[in-house]
């Protein structure tokens, strides 16, 4: 074994020039497979986050319109008890919908106003351009403060600075401007660009109407947000949150569902096949960069392993085995191989970083992805390099000798 290993790395540094041929092709193919799986990817997670916000591994709890029930929609106690029970949240949140009018210079508008209580935050999705958030103690008090939405900021004719502790009147109910919000980040965040965010009891207390003009208990919300591990299988989620609301209002499983568990702003449906057929794109397109440069790495190594069917059959001629040659040069592919995969590997990470740097592409760096480009690429160039030793060895040596 050791006059194998000592022969391969012979023929590596007797031939820089084939070898380092061999070293760039396969460089070069894991460097542009890690480059396109880091810019796809994220753009890919860009996207989901742009269409889906923090809704995709989100729960959310809402009154199914399509079904009569006396409960309403869920409430504070159903908050309560499913962060309980469902395990792997991070946080929680609960909304309460109501409108109501607000003047402006020119007209009336109606708007709607978000009574929110909990972690909020995350799914405004959105900065404060002025101003302040409102705190875990004025979410849960009847204080009447509030967070004016961007594009309700812009109809008021205000601007950012001139809003704050300034107090607007909704429907002749009072309300002091603690923050402003930038435009949402994401389109299911949007629906608050034109609305007011205040306490969930203030609303409730004040409000006495939801958006659809029924009544509503005391803590009954519009929608509860559980904010999940991003590891978890939302459909078991959603199957157990089904399971605990149904015990708590007692409704059994032969019955539709008095409540329904997606996002209130998109169909979830329509999410998951848009998502999936992302993924499938962007798969596809990696995919085929990975076969495009693989290519070219297998034909310069068949070339090369085929360039020398004369050395192989000299030294056949001169006792040489087939064995002994075939571990020679898959010794020989492996040892460039594994330097070039390595090489290609820091290549394509510096020019993803330089991307992101230079022209704020958003970059996720796939490590599953790089290690199944160098595999990928391993075992191609050592199976092309295997296979023209073979051709190589079962020419006859007096006529490979005059090639």
């Amino acid at each position: 074994m050791n006059i194998i290993l000592r022969s391969a790395i012979w023929s590596i540094l007797a031939n820089p020039l084939r070898s380092l041929a061999l070293a760039t092709a396969l460089a070069s193919a894991v460097a542009s497979v890690n480059f396109s799986a880091s810019v796809v990817g994220g753009f890919s997670a860009d996207l989901e986050r742009l269409a889906f916000g923090g809704y995709a591994t989100t729960l959310v709890v809402r009154h199914n319109g399509a079904v009569e029930t006396r409960r309403g929609g869920p409430s504070l106690d159903d908050q309560a008890r499913l962060a309980q029970e469902l395990p792997n949240i991070e946080s929680t949140a609960a909304w309460f919908i109501a409108q109501t009018s607000i003047r402006t210079d020119n007209e009336t508008l109606l708007i709607p106003v978000f009574g929110a209580t909990g972690d909020y935050r995350r799914e405004v999705d959105a900065e404060l351009i002025a101003g302040r958030w409102l705190n875990e103690q004025e979410t849960g008090s009847l204080q009447r403060v509030c967070i004016v939405g961007a594009g309700l900021a812009y109809d008021l004719r205000h601007t950012e600075l001139s809003l704050l502790d300034r107090t607007i009147s909704l429907g002749g109910t009072s309300c002091k401007v603690v923050g402003v919000l930038d435009f949402a980040k994401t389109r299911p965040a949007g629906q608050f660009n034109q609305g007011i965010i205040a306490p969930f009891n203030t609303v409730h207390r004040y409000f006495t109407r939801s958006e659809d003009g029924t009544n509503v208990y005391p803590r009954e919300a519009s929608w509860l947000s559980f904010y999940m591990d991003d590891r978890v299988n939302m459909e078991d989620v959603r199957f157990k949150a089904d399971r605990l609301m149904r015990n708590m209002a007692g409704i059994g499983y032969l019955k539709d569902s008095p409540y329904v568990f997606d996002n209130p702003s998109a169909d979830l449906i329509e999410q998951v096949k848009q998502k999936t057929a992302l993924s499938k794109l962007l798969t596809t397109m990696t995919t085929g960069t990975l076969i495009a440069s693989l290519i070219g790495y297998a034909g310069i190594a068949l070339a090369a392993t085929a360039s020398r069917t004369r050395e192989i059959a000299l030294r056949m001629a001169m006792g040489a085995t087939r064995r002994t040659i075939l571990l020679q040069i898959a010794t020989e592919h492996s040892f460039i191989g594994v330097i070039a995969s390595i090489l290609g590997a820091l290549v394509g990470f510096a020019v993803s970083a330089l991307v992101a740097h230079l022209w704020e592409w958003p970059i996720k760096l796939s490590l599953i992805g790089t290690f199944s480009a160098i595999a990928i690429g391993l075992g191609v160039g050592l199976g092309v390099g295997i296979l023209a030793a073979i051709k190589a060895v079962n020419t006859s040596p007096s006529l490979a000798a005059k090639t």
